[in-house]
């Protein structure tokens, strides 16, 4: 048994090494194959913007669609959470790399189960299990990290976006074409998001309608002021430019001052990342000087206890830092 998984483990090194040195290989390709590429994405997005500015409608029914029919949405316990992790798949721009994502989580969790659960009095049951604790532990950090980036981009261009809708209304351009014409000029995700809304809105859906979907989609309560400010003013009427200004405003001094709260918060947060990496990074180094020590930990009771004090203080003390980075912002 010990020599199948010593050939599982080398098997999967060697997928590993392999992958590696193909992404390597594509990233090497030469200036010429880089300038191709680039004029190809300019002529898809040329098409593209030629053939919505023609059939608008045909545009929106794809966008439509998309969001529509969601997979796995009909089933009874799992199918709303599982249709918002494919929305959210969708608005990353991670569906067409899905596969691709997903394989490189299942080698990584497959080496990691197979290297401890080798040393589990179960060895096959044991790796299969740790294979898959390893692939739902990474494939959520994966997730949480790519989305944490889109809402921090997302809340970054906020404000330049309101400033352009503030201009188009101080104009005198209603509000259901201001998100025409300030789409294209923005940078990062909130101009698709800002596309979408118009497409709805040629569709002929109310604009209290779209802006809800809108915020649903974007989970900010940044992004939520600005919705309910536009449906307030689409439906009581005022001074849309006056309370888009005051909005965007404070938006930036929140902003700064969540810029001030990092900066006090920075050796807190860096301390128990620190702390957070020791425990594995023991255990990694007693499996590879110590393997005698590392199987203690696995297999003896005593080692259990000992493994378990040392996951629940770090534990402990990552979450009294937490509660402390808390209470400072």
């Amino acid at each position: 048994m010990d020599a199948t998984l010593d050939l599982l483990t080398a098997l999967v090194f060697l997928a590993v090494l392999l992958a590696v040195l193909a992404a390597r290989s594509l990233r090497a390709r030469g200036p010429d194959d880089k300038a191709i590429a680039q004029r190809l994405e300019q002529l898809k997005e040329d098409l593209a913007g030629q053939a919505r500015n023609a059939d608008p409608q045909g545009a929106a029914a794809g966008i439509l669609k998309d969001l529509e029919h969601t997979p796995f949405a009909d089933l009874p316990l799992l199918g709303p959470r599982l249709a918002q992790l494919w929305l959210g798949l969708q608005v990353l721009g991670w569906r067409q790399s899905l596969a691709m994502r997903a394989g490189l989580t299942l080698l990584v969790s497959f080496m990691a189960g197979v290297l401890l659960g080798r040393e589990t009095p179960l060895p096959v049951l044991g790796s299969l299990l740790l294979t898959a604790l390893a692939f739902s532990v990474l494939a959520s950090i994966g997730y949480r990290n790519g989305m944490a980036r889109h809402l921090k981009e997302l809340k970054q261009s906020l404000p330049e976006a309101i400033d352009a809708i503030t201009r188009t209304a101080r104009a005198g351009v209603p509000v259901s074409n201001a998100f025409a014409l300030v789409a294209p000029n923005l940078p990062g995700p909130l101009s698709v998001e800002f596309a979408l809304i118009d497409n709805w809105l040629r569709l002929g859906v109310p604009l209290r309608q779209a802006m809800q979907d809108s915020a649903k989609r974007v989970p900010l309560n940044e992004y939520r002021f600005f919705a309910v400010i536009l449906i307030i003013n689409q439906e009581a009427g005022g001074r849309l430019g006056e309370t888009l200004d005051r909005l965007a405003s404070t938006l930036r001094d929140r902003h700064e001052l969540h810029l001030k709260i990092q900066a006090k918060t920075s050796e807190a947060r860096a301390s128990a990342k620190i702390v957070a990496s020791l425990v594995p990074l023991a255990l990694g180094y007693m499996y590879m000087s110590a393997p005698k020590d590392f199987r203690f930990l696995l297999n003896d009771p005593t080692g259990n206890a000992v493994l378990f004090y040392a996951f629940g203080s770090v534990g402990l003390g990552l979450l009294i830092t937490q509660l402390m980075v808390r209470r400072v912002s």
